[in-house]
């Protein structure tokens, strides 16, 4: 479950799996009242995992596996929580889909990109796969892939942002935490930096990536956290790290 308030009441996001002959489903429950929660409404979803979501300006975005992202209103127009209203779907490069967080730069007011995780096939405690994938919104209804971000050799699991300082911090399991500059025009990148399906990758503009934290023995970094100037960070191999944020 996830928790986010949606026109000043609080609600409860559960993602249900799907099982034999069973769909995936959505409940969202009402908890502004803890004492009695009410469900107010359930969404079907087919058949994927459905792992997370994130709610945020009356939009509901699901992470629902190689399906890709789900976008709903639920609040910004004409949709609400008892009754969600379907916008759009889109399939990131490599599916897996495992997160999101829809940024919100502060210093400009820009609301245009999501970032998503694709939590690839790994080894607890060794290997893993999987890029961060940027998603541009500025079109609910048709939002398209214009960047992504891939460390050799590891996968991404968890994110976290400063959005006041335009830093995102994910979680990259056998490859520590790296913390990436998102702010300014993600879609646009110099011929060389490219990919073949004309995608922009960050990790080929040396001044996005700002910082690479707990490399140096090895790790297996679960989650991250950014807390006010502090990054948490849970290593299951070694514990909990604290480090000072990366500052511009």
């Amino acid at each position: 479950a996830e928790v986010a308030r949606v026109n000043g009441r609080l609600y409860a996001f559960c993602a249900v799996d799907p099982g034999s002959g069973v769909e995936a489903r959505l409940v969202i429950v009402d908890i502004t009242n803890p004492v009695a929660p009410q469900q107010v409404s359930v969404m079907s979803i087919g058949y994927p995992f459905v792992h997370d979501v994130f709610v945020r300006d009356g939009l509901l975005l699901t992470a629902e596996w190689n399906e890709g992202v789900g976008i709903y209103d639920i609040g910004a127009q004409t949709g609400s929580p008892s009754s969600p209203r379907f916008l759009s779907r889109l399939l990131t490069v490599g599916g897996d889909v495992h997160n999101i967080w829809w940024f919100h730069d502060s210093s400009t007011g820009a609301k245009r990109y999501a970032f998503v995780g694709e939590e690839g096939p790994g080894v607890v405690g060794s290997s893993s796969q999987g890029d961060v994938h940027v998603v541009d919104l500025a079109d609910l209804n048709a939002p398209r892939e214009v960047a992504f971000y891939r460390v050799n050799g590891a996968g991404t699991h968890n994110f976290s942002m400063d959005e006041a300082n335009g830093i995102l911090y994910a979680a990259y399991y056998n490859a520590g935490v790296h913390a990436i500059d998102v702010r300014g025009d993600l879609s646009v990148c110099e011929d060389a930096q490219r990919s073949t399906d004309g995608r922009c990758q960050l990790h080929a503009m040396p001044s996005r990536l700002k910082a690479v934290q707990g490399i140096g023995a090895p790790v297996f970094v679960w989650g991250v956290q950014y807390v006010a100037g502090t990054v948490y960070a849970s290593d299951m191999l070694n514990g909990l790290y604290k480090f000072a944020a990366v500052s511009r």
